[in-house]
């Protein structure tokens, strides 16, 4: 995700916009929202460290999360946001908490090498009817940090592109 908000945050600049003016936008549930945050990235610490994994508690925070995207539904991008997320819960739903990524992509991607130990989120896509909710888009960068995403995913990135760039003010300094 962070290449979408350096896409969004340099297309705001070249709109002569400043990027630093969404900090200032009041979010409803903000608290609640990182909280989730921070639970999912203990989550995954103790996946890492412990090989222990809470796919429900996983799937709550994203529950959640999707209730505060939608309270927040009127700023600019957070509706791609939304629908985004909505896909990236309904895949770790229908796949016991985890997210099934397609090893087709990840060759492509020059992932091939990838372990799943310690992954809180991510597992081998098998035989399932919803594979597409999955990561199988490969998205390659500059500085050969490749992945594999998603289709939520990409509705996520779109939308956090919109909301930088129309949510940043033009003239404004901090």
């Amino acid at each position: 995700m962070i290449y979408f908000i350096i896409i969004g945050i340099i297309i705001t600049l070249f709109l002569k916009r400043n990027p630093l003016t969404i900090l200032t936008i009041q979010l409803k549930a903000p608290l609640i929202m990182i909280g989730c945050l921070l639970v999912q990235v203990f989550l995954a610490y103790i996946a890492y460290s412990k090989n222990l994994y809470y796919p429900f508690i996983l799937n709550i925070t994203f529950i959640i999360m999707l209730f505060c995207l939608f309270l927040n539904r009127h700023l600019y991008g957070v509706k791609w946001i939304f629908i985004g997320a909505l896909l990236n819960t309904l895949a770790l739903m229908l796949h016991d908490g985890f997210m099934p990524v397609s090893e087709t992509a990840m060759k492509i991607a020059n992932l091939e090498n990838f372990s799943f130990k310690g992954d809180s989120r991510h597992r081998g896509m098998e035989e399932s009817p919803f594979w597409w909710l999955g990561d199988w888009i490969p998205f390659f960068t500059p500085i050969g940090t490749n992945y594999v995403i998603s289709l939520g995913d990409v509705f996520v990135g779109i939308g956090l592109i919109l909301f930088i760039v129309r949510n940043s003010l033009k003239g404004q300094r901090e």
